[in-house]
């Protein structure tokens, strides 16, 4: 739908069809990049909306920064139902100039987001089902991007791993996986933990809150 306003100020916007997202995840996340023209004297300003019950309700309209992240979406949004709509305002304050939008482009990454409410860090149990031949990391965002990593693995492989033992089974017969990893067991901080995950995997976590003894 194209909605054009104050034709006589050169000024209108445009809104785009809805678009959905609709990942898995505990939320993601995310950039909002566009390519545009804006000579001397014109402007294009972005706003998005979005809806996280499948269109039953949606958001204000907020202004968006070129290569920032897209608002009211954080990394425990759950985004299973959501629907994204944008609007873009096209404005000149010459007559003979007009900017021009080329595109605009959404990146989202689903993440896991843990809340450890201890008072220390803990090393949980990780789960691991290797979907495909190669590589397998979690990414802990929140705790200076440090890396917990498996190289080489087996399609349809299941490895157990128990951070606080610094323990590694393999469903592999006569196999060990010490030699795969980069010896940086999972470690959740206090407070929220954003997991990064690359590879494909299926995986299950579990652990305990630590509390101080007083």
């Amino acid at each position: 739908m194209s909605t054009w306003l104050s034709l006589s100020n050169l000024n209108g916007y445009r809104t785009s069809l809805i678009i959905p997202i609709q990942l898995d995840g505990d939320g993601a996340l995310t950039r909002i990049e566009w390519n545009s023209v804006e000579p001397s004297g014109t402007k294009i300003k972005i706003e998005t909306r979005l809806t996280f019950d499948n269109g039953l309700t949606w958001t204000d309209w907020k202004s968006c920064t070129n290569g920032g992240s897209i608002p009211d979406i954080s990394s425990n949004t759950s985004i299973k139902l959501a629907l994204l709509q944008y609007r873009s305002f096209l404005e000149t304050e010459v007559s003979n100039l007009t900017p021009m939008l080329n595109e605009v482009v959404f990146f989202f990454e689903p993440v896991i987001h843990f809340r450890n409410v201890g008072d220390v860090k803990v090393r949980p149990e990780v789960w691991i089902i290797k979907v495909g031949n190669g590589d397998f990391s979690i990414i802990n965002t929140s705790n200076g991007n440090s890396e917990f990593k498996f190289v080489n693995l087996i399609d349809q492989e299941t490895l157990y791993v128990n951070g606080e033992r610094e323990q590694i089974d393999t469903s592999l017969a006569a196999t060990y996986r010490y030699s795969n990893f980069n010896d940086n067991y999972l470690e959740l901080p206090v407070g929220d933990n954003v997991l990064r995950v690359v590879g494909k995997a299926k995986i299950q976590f579990r652990y305990r809150n630590k509390l101080k003894q007083g």
